[in-house]
């Protein structure tokens, strides 16, 4: 795996925000898709994922785990009353696995498939705090407006799509990380007062998903992904999105606590030269792992 360093300061071009604001929607990155998107009252967690599953367990198909002191640990770091809903875009292990004990832990509802409330449901998650999410369908948490937008998992391995299908009965762990199939994709359109932020947690897209659909914010995810170009010009270009934000780069199979390692498949390096090029329409900025970074603000009238 490769083991350059990510932070801005050593990658011309790129600005990362040490605002905090009161009155401001901040982003709080857990490493891979996982995201907490907060007003300091309401806090949404996106695909969580900290067990970190070693990638010999994968490519063995050994039953996974979920990790759930370090489950503790980040409800803890990140405020367990400031959680209100946890959503899931596709239920791939490193997107699905944590998030039905992250809701037992919190209390939230876990929304998103068919498939990925029957592995809320076989982690023991009640009827009533699981929520299947239609297309197109706002649900509203605080102040926040949440629409699930169908969209596709980018191309991983030769142009295949690792683990499809769905889940079509409660997965009861520990399983392998090929039980939990695909499901539904969907990209995340996050509404606020101050501003709109897009999750497209997986890099493949559906032409003309965000027909007259615009954002403020991209979190962009970037592995797997086909031709740079053309994913740039179909997700953040398409959605005039100002920032862009790269998630889902970051070496999975290794622990949170150590230093962070990029995906070799992530083509960093060749992301950002392609991305730079669009400077003159957004600016691109590297979240740190674990920090509450603002990045919306009251508007002015």
């Amino acid at each position: 795996m490769e083991s350059t360093d990510p932070h801005p300061k050593k990658i011309e071009g790129i600005k990362q925000s040490k605002k905090r604001e009161t009155n401001a929607v901040s982003i709080t990155w857990l490493g891979t898709a996982g995201v907490l998107i907060s007003d300091n009252q309401t806090g949404i967690l996106i695909d969580p994922y900290v067990s970190r599953c070693g990638i010999l367990k994968i490519a063995m198909g050994l039953p996974l785990q979920s990790d759930k002191e370090a489950i503790k640990k980040w409800v803890a770091r990140l405020g367990k009353n400031h959680i209100q809903a946890i959503a899931v875009s596709h239920s791939h292990f490193d997107h699905c696995l944590d998030a039905p004990y992250f809701a037992l832990e919190t209390g939230a509802p876990l929304m998103g498939s068919e498939s990925t409330l029957n592995v809320g449901r076989g982690a023991s998650l009640v009827e009533a705090q699981l929520e299947a999410v239609k297309p197109d369908r706002e649900i509203t948490v605080g102040e926040f407006k949440l629409k699930f937008i169908e969209s596709i998992h980018g191309p991983v391995f030769l142009g295949r799509v690792p683990y499809p299908g769905t889940i079509d009965k409660p997965l009861f762990p520990p399983r392998p990380a090929g039980d939990y199939k695909l499901g539904q994709t969907y990209a995340i359109l996050i509404s606020h007062p101050y501003g709109t932020i897009a999750h497209h947690g997986s890099a493949g897209f559906i032409p003309g998903m965000y027909e007259g659909v615009t954002s403020d914010v991209v979190l962009l995810g970037i592995a797997g992904r086909g031709d740079t170009e053309t994913y740039l010009k179909n997700v953040p270009l398409k959605l005039g999105a100002k920032l862009v934000i790269p998630i889902h780069f970051d070496n999975f199979f290794v622990p949170l606590e150590k230093k962070m390692r990029i995906l070799l498949t992530a083509h960093f390096k060749e992301f950002l030269a392609v991305a730079n090029r669009h400077c003159a329409f957004f600016e691109l900025q590297i979240l740190p792992i674990g920090k509450k970074v603002a990045i919306l603000s009251e508007k002015k009238n």
